[in-house]
């Protein structure tokens, strides 16, 4: 018994079976048999509605069955004659319909080609479609981890700068977006930083130089009085 059998190999694998057994004793006919497994009612319609699909496989085999979890997915008068049905029965499946022989055709190259690596998957490990599947899933997990880091690194430093700006509020006594704009606050804190960075003899001149403005300011503003005295 092999299962997700395709009906070739590279781009020859067009349809899938469900599974493919065969008998390997030739007492019992080393028949071929293609299963299609039905959950559900819609399921089974939807495969009644296209038969064709199963013609890729159905083709190479000696009997086709349709495997169904409740006797009701399939109404009576329903199944193509070429199937059978089987149905459970306590842990066993049971044939509600036998399948009839069919005329098969002989087995290509390419359907035995894509048998034969089913088996050696199954014996040896995953198909390449299982290989594809857990890659994507490692993939969408290793993204939704990076996303999940990016946003605990997001809250770290945004929970950082709300404390820095309020620290910053409370130590200054400046509202940062309420009464004072952030470019303005930049480019006073700017001008402190620049004066800071004055010596103590360039500060002392500039004094100097503004108490001689003042002095020369005040001595015009007397100089009226002297005259008139």
């Amino acid at each position: 018994m092999l299962f997700e059998v395709a009906s070739g190999t590279g781009a020859n694998a067009r349809r899938r079976a469900d599974a493919v057994a065969m008998s390997l004793w030739p007492s019992r006919g080393l028949e071929l048999h293609g299963v299609e497994v039905k959950a559900s009612r819609s399921d089974w319609l939807r495969e009644k509605a296209q038969p064709e699909k199963a013609e890729p496989i159905f083709r190479f085999m000696d009997r086709w069955w349709i495997v169904v979890g409740d006797p009701e997915i399939v109404k009576p008068g329903e199944l193509p004659p070429t199937w059978g049905l089987l149905v459970p029965r306590g842990k066993s499946l049971v044939a509600k319909v036998e399948a009839p022989k069919l005329d098969p055709q002989p087995v290509s190259r390419s359907f035995l080609a894509a048998l034969l690596r089913r088996a050696h998957e199954t014996a040896h490990g995953a198909s390449e479609r299982e290989i594809a599947e857990a890659k994507e899933k490692a993939r969408v997990e290793t993204w939704e981890t990076a996303r999940a880091q990016a946003r605990l690194q997001f809250d770290v430093e945004h929970g950082s700068l709300v404390g820095a700006v309020k620290a910053f509020e409370q130590a200054s006594g400046v509202s940062i977006g309420r009464k004072w704009d952030a470019g303005d606050i930049g480019a006073a804190v700017k001008r402190v930083l620049a004066q800071e960075n004055v010596s103590a003899e360039d500060r002392l001149k500039r004094l100097a130089k503004e108490a001689r403005r003042l002095a020369e300011d005040a001595e015009r503003a007397l100089a009226p009085e002297a005259a008139e005295a």
